[in-house]
């Protein structure tokens, strides 16, 4: 850059360019790659806007400039993209004077401000998870509406889970476009990409014909319609469920009774062994309660549906055997007095109780036992709020010393503590009587995970470690970070467990944890854990075995790591949004 004249930059002498040898320059700390073709200059960004290959390096034929990666082309002079649709080409105008090259930077540049939603858009009806990462990418390095992007996300997964998603994968994906929401949060800037990333392509999806659902003729009242879900439920008819649903909307002024409506009825015995039905409408409670009715309606309305109305094979013998027993301890769910969400404000004081005795009963693996247990803890009145706790540390604890030399059984731990923790969910959502039965639903599942067999140690008291030594923070998080990308799965529980004893800060070793597992490509499987166990954290604060709760996500997040994964696209998407792609590899 020698010299400016008004808006336009003198970029190089005329001599320099010749057809067939175009030649990139820097502007503005920008690749500009300069082209003569049929006589005439031609400035355009030398990033391919699909992934960031230099186009210095693609060949023109009738002004038509094509990338010589992926085969991506474009018109030199309007930028117009004649593959993608929407990754059009930032052009410049050209003035040559006295034998230079000038180009003005600042009247050219990108045709389409709304670039990344259209991008968002594609990627969504193509399940592109490149394409996703680069609009998110975009939308975070322009500082674009976040709440707008979320909000296409939403609707989109709206039509996407409504006309081609069943009720297990359509929960699942509202959970975990919840959960990378809810993890990008705990991060600024660049470091919120992947869980949003995560939570676009279980947002997206394609979309199929589906005709307007109507409301049912009157006369129709909401009393009516109650109880036809109710029986709907039972006889697993999740239409009958959907057309009730939406005469209720239709009626208006009933939209409130809703949620607890759905997880009254999740909470039903024969739902005992479906515990993901009180998980997932949890989630889309949040849901609704993000986004209100005018957007989320419609997938409320069949999700839930889908949900209740599910096909179920006949019980086996044990589960019935279980329905059986907690059928005879209903009646002590009338006498509890009304609790609160922890959420709330409202003070809370806890009956003692023997948490060691109640944590050893949910994993004795004999089912009269665990429900006798909750149902003794209950009538003595310790809060729903407390026994949750409880299992979520067993939980926790359980996956802080699994063994790793066979089946862990991961998943199965991690659903043990998210299903104890989604019971102060459904305390808020649904209310006492719900979340008191949710419990047994959590019993049922520390029941099926007995095969297990991990040997019960008591949670009452801090675990030990070998050192009391005062470690240096940031080395002793450098050698965790560093022994989960190094696999050395044997040694990562007793280093988290030394760092936290020391007092080093659990929040920055969840969000430098966070931040590893997500960078790798199984990491998506561990993103509703390290939610989990970032919100559990705060809840326990005074619980003395919460520790467990980072060092099982640190031995889990260690042995995921024995399959490759790699986060080339993640990388490549926040190059590519800064401008600091390929081109620089070539100049």
């Amino acid at each position: 850059m020698l010299s400016e004249n008004g808006n336009f930059v003198k970029v190089a002498a005329r001599d320099d360019i010749a057809e067939g040898k175009p030649r990139a320059v820097r502007v503005e700390g920008h690749s500009i790659a300069l082209f003569e073709h049929e006589g005439n200059i031609y400035a355009t960004d030398n990033q391919c806007p699909h992934m960031g290959y230099p186009l210095i390096r693609g060949h023109v034929k009738r002004g038509v400039l094509a990338c010589d990666w992926h085969g991506w082309s474009y018109d030199m002079e309007g930028g117009g993209c004649f593959t993608g649709g929407c990754d059009d080409l930032a052009t410049f105008p050209v003035d040559v004077r006295n034998g230079d090259i000038y180009v003005d930077v600042g009247s050219g540049g990108k045709k389409r401000d709304d670039a990344h939603f259209l991008l968002l858009r594609e990627g969504l009806f193509s399940h592109d998870s490149w394409t996703l990462s680069k609009a998110i990418a975009i939308m975070l390095a322009k500082g674009v509406s976040e709440e707008e992007t979320l909000e296409i996300m939403v609707r989109h997964m709206v039509r996407h889970i409504t006309t081609a998603e069943g009720f297990r994968s359509g929960g699942g994906r509202v959970a975990t476009y919840m959960h990378g929401i809810k993890v990008a949060n705990m991060y600024e800037t660049d470091d919120r990409l992947i869980p949003l990333m995560v939570a676009a392509t279980h947002a997206a999806g394609g979309h199929n014909d589906r005709p307007a659902r109507q409301p049912l003729p009157p006369p129709v009242n909401w009393e009516k319609l109650e109880n036809w879900i109710r029986i709907f439920t039972v006889d697993k008819e999740w239409e009958g469920i959907e057309k009730c649903l939406i005469t209720a909307r239709h009626l208006g002024g009933h939209e409130d009774k809703f949620i607890p409506l759905f997880l009254d009825c999740a909470s039903e015995w024969y739902f005992l062994a479906a515990s993901r039905n009180l998980i997932d409408l949890c989630h889309l409670a949040e849901l609704l309660e993000q986004w209100g009715w005018d957007l989320t309606g419609e997938l409320v309305c069949n999700l839930s549906a889908k949900i209740l109305g599910q096909g179920r094979g006949r019980p086996g013998e044990r589960l019935r055997e279980a329905i059986q027993k907690v059928e005879e301890l209903e009646h002590i769910f009338d006498d509890l007095p009304q609790q609160k969400s922890p959420d709330s404000d409202v003070a809370r004081s806890d009956v003692k109780f023997d948490e060691d005795k109640l944590s050893a009963d949910l994993v004795s693996g004999d089912i009269d036992t665990i429900f006798d247990a909750i149902a003794n803890v209950l009538t003595a009145g310790v809060s729903i709020d407390a026994i949750a706790t409880t299992m979520v540390m067993t939980a926790a604890d359980r996956m802080a010393r699994t063994p790793v030399n066979m089946s862990p059984g991961w998943w199965d731990l991690q659903e043990e503590m998210e299903l104890a923790a989604n019971v102060r969910k459904v305390l808020r959502f649904g209310g006492t009587k719900v979340a008191a039965r949710a419990l047994f639903h959590c019993g049922w599942r520390f029941y099926a995970n007995r095969w297990l067999n991990i040997r019960h140690q008591p949670i009452s008291e801090a675990k030990s470690t070998t050192t009391t030594k005062v470690l240096d923070e940031d080395i002793a998080l450098d050698t965790i970070i560093d022994g989960i990308e190094s696999v050395r799965i044997q040694e990562i529980g007793r280093r988290t467990r030394e760092y936290l004893n020391s007092g080093c800060s659990a929040e920055k070793l969840i969000h430098e944890m966070g931040q590893c597992i997500l960078k790798d490509d199984n990491g998506e499987e561990l993103l509703g854990t390290i939610h989990i166990v970032d919100r559990e954290w705060h809840y326990c604060d005074t619980h003395p075995a919460r520790n467990q709760l980072i060092v099982g996500l640190a031995r889990w997040a260690t042995d995921v790591r024995r399959r490759t994964g790699n986060d080339s696209a993640v990388q490549t998407a926040h190059r590519f949004a800064k401008g600091e792609t390929a081109t620089e590899l070539y100049e």
